[in-house]
C-alpha cells in the first residue's frame, strides 16, 4: 500500500493522491513526504542535523522568525517545503530541478 509513510515515487503518489502534494525537497533535491507535519519534519531534521534537542534547537530560532517559523526551518536545514500551490524556502540548483519535475509531472503548480 502506497501512502504519505511510504518513500516519495512520482508516479504512485500520482495514481494514489488527486490535487495534494506536501513533500521537503531536502537539500541533495531528494523528495520526502512532509510527515508528520513541514514544520515537524523540519524540526526533527534539524535536530539531527545539529545533534541537539528539540527544544535546544528551536531555541536558536531569532525573535524575527517567531511568526515565520517554517522559513526559518528551512533556512537552518537547506530543505524546502512544498505544497500544490507555493513553496517556502530558496531552491538550490538540485532542489529546483526536482521542483521543476514536480511541475512538469502537473503535482506543483506555483511559481518557478
Amino acid at each position: 500500500m502506497y501512502d504519505v509513510y511510504s518513500k516519495f515515487d512520482i508516479e504512485k503518489h500520482k495514481s494514489t493522491f488527486i490535487n495534494y502534494l506536501e513533500v521537503i525537497i531536502l537539500e541533495n533535491g531528494n523528495i520526502e513526504y512532509a510527515v508528520p507535519s513541514h514544520q515537524e519534519y523540519l524540526i526533527q531534521l534539524g535536530c539531527k542535523q545539529t545533534n541537539l534537542t528539540r527544544v535546544e534547537f528551536c531555541d536558536r530560532c531569532p525573535p524575527e522568525y517567531y511568526f515565520d517559523f517554517v522559513s526559518w526551518l528551512c533556512k537552518e536545514t537547506k530543505c524546502i517545503s512544498v505544497w500544490k500551490d507555493f513553496i517556502i524556502g530558496c531552491p538550490n540548483d538540485l532542489q529546483m530541478n526536482s521542483l521543476v519535475k514536480l511541475r512538469n509531472e502537473n503535482l506543483y503548480k506555483g511559481e518557478i
